[in-house]
């Protein structure tokens, strides 16, 4: 089936056969006539493919309808009632398609056009109030009723849906922030200690599972550690490490008698008596109280992008030696130029090692 065959309200373009009765008709038609004649055509025509996709329940006929409409709005005609009528119309289509966001628009160019289109109003406050834009509603109704010579009903019932579906909203939203705050209470709490201790924590860049620090009854935070061998990348995780352990009971047990050696330290050179400590200063940028309970609860924090350690300044990431090891977690963490990056993350390397010397010079990076 050509365009031809079917009836002229649907085609997409006249054609160019000038032996066909309709397009002669059309382009005799078009010659003779204004412009509001011609916007006035289209009106009709969207309006009977309007009525067809509603009988029909047809989506393509909607469709078209919308294409008469802005048809007829292109003829740029001088009544604005016209124009109005149109966008109207097209308000009320892209009502019909859930397309609330056009409906709106076209409802407010509608009764720009015409303070005193009934029908523009009506579709500008259903299309507002199926986007939620309650206020909006509740505005259009007062201006329709301001405008329109009679006051019809459905605009106080709008209205009224619009404020019950508003503080319903609210109740809703009221609702939400409660079970948020209460959900975060723990996050908070914790987030609340961390920062009392004088620590610093930013956002994860290495994590052990799923795992994040807690308190325990008597008070004391316990931390997922991370051990990372630079030589090779290899990782040990300590998951339960409380602030008041030091590193070298830690070491003791990783390295003790029981412990079995390192699979990839082929020639024996991480021993104990050989491990040197590191961490990397300024690892991360510290987060405030609110943004840290987001992260202790699992979310990630809103207005907050990922950042890695910074490489030049006064704040640039720099290996610091922990020479202390019988020192406390809890006060390896508060010194001033670590910040935790998610989880405590340490750094081992082999004493006597070329790759030491590489590490210390700043030849290796992360």
């Amino acid at each position: 089936m050509t365009q031809e065959d079917l009836p002229a309200v649907f085609w997409d373009e006249i054609p160019e056969d000038e032996a066909h009765p309709d397009a002669a008709a059309i382009n005799a038609l078009q010659a003779e006539s204004t412009a509001d004649e011609r916007a006035e055509t289209y009106k009709v025509q969207g309006n009977d493919a309007l009525k067809r996709g509603t009988q029909l329940r047809k989506r393509f006929y909607l469709h078209e309808a919308i294409n008469l409409y802005s048809k007829g709005l292109e003829m740029n005609c001088e009544s604005r009632a016209l124009q109005s009528i149109l966008l109207s119309n097209r308000a009320h289509v892209h009502l019909l398609l859930c397309n609330n966001r056009n409906a709106l628009e076209d409802s407010k160019a509608a009764i720009s056009m015409d303070r005193h289109n009934e029908k523009a109003y009506y579709r500008g406050a259903k299309a507002a109030i199926n986007l939620r834009q309650f206020d909006l509603a509740v505005s259009v109704c007062d201006k329709a009723v301001q405008h329109l010579e009679s006051q019809p009903a459905e605009f106080v019932m709008l209205r009224k849906a619009a404020l019950d579906a508003a503080q319903k909203q609210r109740d809703q939203d009221q609702q939400a922030a409660a079970l948020a705050v209460q959900q975060r209470a723990p996050a908070r709490k914790l987030a609340l200690t961390l920062a009392e201790r004088g620590w610093r924590v930013g956002l994860p860049q290495l994590s052990i599972g799923s795992r994040k620090p807690w308190q325990g009854d008597d008070g004391r935070v316990h931390w997922p550690v991370l051990f990372v061998y630079p030589e090779t990348m290899q990782t040990d995780a300590v998951e339960d490490f409380c602030e008041d352990d030091t590193l070298g009971e830690v070491l003791d047990t990783m390295y003790g008698p029981d412990a079995p050696p390192l699979v990839w330290d082929k020639e024996h050179e991480y021993q104990q008596q050989r491990l040197q400590v590191y961490y990397l200063s300024h690892a991360a940028t510290p987060l405030p109280v609110d943004q840290l309970t987001e992260v202790l609860h699992g979310r990630w924090p809103e207005g907050v992008s990922e950042q890695g350690p910074a490489r030049y300044g006064s704040a640039a990431a720099q290996w610091v030696s922990v020479s202390d090891q019988a020192a406390r977690l809890s006060d390896v963490l508060r010194k001033p130029d670590y910040v935790v990056p998610g989880i405590p993350v340490f750094f081992l390397v082999a004493e006597g090692t070329a790759f030491r010397e590489r590490f210390v010079t700043g030849e290796f990076t992360v």
